[in-house]
């Protein structure tokens, strides 16, 4: 199944890689940014993979996979993708990440507002629960690939 990221998700992966090279070496900002470009295959290949964890309280049909799944080991990544099947930009049905966002951050607001963006510019599907209007720009299509990252 394909992918597209969402403006928020191609920003939080882009921060993670900055944060990972400034507290780490090139060597290891390669190292996760393989490891973000796998859990994206993974939920690619099976959306509702044994791993996955259905995140309805913040939307219907947002599901989490935390990278450390994709890292092969418990403790291997700190960071969680949140995605959900929908309508891609070319109109065929995909897997849409939402955010990637720290395992100890709050999704409530950071994914409500992606998928409000999402909704105003007619990427996706959601069903968005009410709450906070949203602050940031409208989502876009990416293909995750983040070999060449900092």
């Amino acid at each position: 199944m394909r992918h597209e990221l969402t403006e928020p998700a191609e920003r939080d992966i882009r921060d993670i890689l900055r944060n990972t090279m400034q507290m780490f070496a090139p060597q290891q900002v390669r190292a996760y940014a393989r490891i973000i470009e796998l859990g994206i295959e993974l939920i690619s290949e099976d959306p509702d993979r044994p791993g996955s964890i259905e995140r309805a309280e913040l939307a219907a049909g947002v599901r989490l996979l935390h990278l450390e799944i994709a890292a092969g080991r418990r403790g291997g990544a700190a960071h969680c993708l949140y995605y959900m099947k929908g309508r891609l930009s070319d109109d065929t049905i995909g897997v849409i990440v939402v955010r990637v966002l720290h395992e100890r951050m709050e999704p409530r607001h950071r994914v409500t507002t992606a998928l409000k963006d999402m909704a105003r510019a007619k990427v996706g599907s959601p069903d968005i629960p009410d709450g906070d209007e949203p602050s940031g720009g409208p989502g876009s299509s990416g293909t995750g690939n983040f070999s060449n990252a900092p």
